[in-house]
């Protein structure tokens, strides 16, 4: 970014969080593909606090069926505040390929350059309310208790696992439930496998895991259903030393909703379904197991 301009301040379109797979984040930031007004491309590391702001508003939005964009208000060189606003149809459309020519190139075609000012400058007065509001309620908000540490073995350092994010979230409610193990992909390599999951907040997503981890969740997977292999589902949690697996047998309603879900991604590409109740009674019992390790 060039020098800060408070009469023009460089604000941003949030794109998607991103990490490489052997890269570690210091602690309390998180990786932003983003870019300007102009169609520049940038990564940078941002702190996590905006992120979680970021990630709830969205979420909001997307609740209500809504579309929009998660902005980058700059309030100095490299700082920002999120703000969530709501767009027209054609400036959804042309996010969905901003993203995609991003991740993939590096760089915007000319045509889709033009829908960027609009969606990134706001009025004035609602700028600065939005950065009022957000200031305010940094000043009045509490830390978050630290979560309890379980001692879980065997663990997958973190590096060995990457999640694919969806815009609005910055990270994963763990634990993960393991829907589907996806085809191959050419763009990844022979040892990667991807994998469709569901998170602990009913949210879809697919990460990619070394090969040597899917064939030992396969042969752990038969070993502790037997014959009812269609009846148990695999889980993944994070620690600080990294990822456990864990198995859990669920009933066979609660098996054909998980496989609805799975239906929906591969038939919409989409990772934004309502969950039914038999969805969050496996994702409730998830928790409890994996807070208890002993059930």
């Amino acid at each position: 970014m060039g020098i800060f301009n408070r009469t023009q301040p460089n604000d941003v379109l949030f794109l998607q969080p991103v990490r490489l797979a052997d890269e570690k984040m210091p602690r309390g930031k998180v990786k932003m593909l983003y870019c300007d007004v102009s169609g520049k491309v940038y990564s940078s590391i941002v702190s996590r606090l905006v992120y979680e702001r970021a990630r709830d508003n969205a979420a909001s939005m997307a609740h209500r069926r809504k579309s929009f964009a998660t902005l980058g208000l700059e309030t100095g060189p490299g700082q920002f505040i999120p703000a969530t606003v709501e767009v027209g149809q054609k400036e959804a459309w042309a996010m969905e390929h901003i993203l995609e020519h991003a991740l993939k190139n590096g760089r915007l075609p000319d045509i889709l350059k033009k829908y960027l000012k609009p969606i990134i400058r706001l009025d004035e007065a609602d700028r600065e309310a939005i950065i009022s509001e957000y200031r305010k309620r940094r000043r009045q908000a509490q830390p978050e208790a630290t979560p309890r540490v379980l001692e879980r073995l065997p663990y997958y350092q973190e590096q060995d696992i990457e999640i694919s994010m969806p815009i609005y979230k910055a990270e994963y409610s763990y634990p993960l439930i393991v829907l589907k193990r996806l085809r191959p992909d050419e763009h990844i390599p022979h040892n990667t496998q991807s994998l469709l999951i569901l998170d602990s907040d009913g949210d879809m997503a697919v990460i990619k895991v070394p090969t040597k981890l899917v064939r030992k969740m396969e042969i752990e997977l038969t070993e502790h259903s037997g014959k009812k292999r269609d009846n148990t589902c695999v889980l993944i949690s994070q620690y600080p030393e990294g990822y456990a697996l864990s198995y859990m047998s669920i009933s066979r309603q609660q098996k054909k909703a998980l496989d609805t879900l799975t239906r929906y991604f591969e038939e919409t590409g989409s990772s934004k379904q309502p969950v039914s109740i038999a969805v969050r009674t496996v994702i409730t019992r998830a928790k409890d197991r994996v807070s208890s390790p002993t059930r």
